[in-house]
């Protein structure tokens, strides 16, 4: 039973790509292709991301779909596995799994989880990096109050692979919902 609430969510943020249509003023792309290795990379942002309050929002990672697929989508343990549950499967089954730490105007740094998997109407699966509750399968607690905006971030992974972009995104927004 939980094994299938925990798909039927997933389906449910898979098919939330429709919402990545959203124009919300802090949804912002960082454009590649960007090579990410097993060391740290920083990567300083020309314009700092915004946080809106009212809504739940990701770092996503673009990949091309046809290099990559949502770890869930597999049928072994690894798949379950709800640490790497929205981590990514390259072409030859490796787990993908990126890490993010995002640095604060004020200098606080977030490590970020793998939180969703959204497939792109224009083409590209993301792996949704944001905080994590302690239960996949609830929202996204809020960032710090302190922290009005990011100014850079660290990413690594142990598999490298290429992100066609990375895009800060407003994911849900009570807005959405009208």
């Amino acid at each position: 039973m939980r094994l299938l609430s925990i798909v039927i969510l997933a389906i449910g943020i898979n098919i939330q790509g429709c919402e990545a249509k959203n124009n919300f003023p802090e949804n912002q792309k960082i454009p590649g292709p960007i090579e990410i290795g097993s060391q740290w990379q920083v990567i300083e942002l020309d314009e700092p991301l915004q946080i809106n309050r009212e809504g739940v929002q990701g770092l996503h990672i673009v990949v091309d779909p046809d290099e990559f697929s949502s770890n869930f989508t597999y049928g072994d343990d690894l798949s379950n596995d709800l640490d790497h549950y929205f981590d990514l499967r390259n072409e030859s089954g490796e787990l993908v799994a990126p890490e993010v730490v995002i640095v604060a105007q004020d200098g606080t740094e977030i490590e970020l989880s793998p939180i969703s998997n959204i497939g792109l109407d224009e083409g590209g699966l993301t792996v949704g990096m944001g905080l994590r509750a302690g239960d996949i399968r609830e929202p996204s607690p809020p960032f710090p109050e302190g922290v009005k905006s990011f100014t850079s971030f660290r990413v690594k992974s142990d598999v490298p692979f290429t992100a066609e972009y990375l895009w800060w995104l407003v994911e849900h927004h009570p807005d959405m919902l009208h």
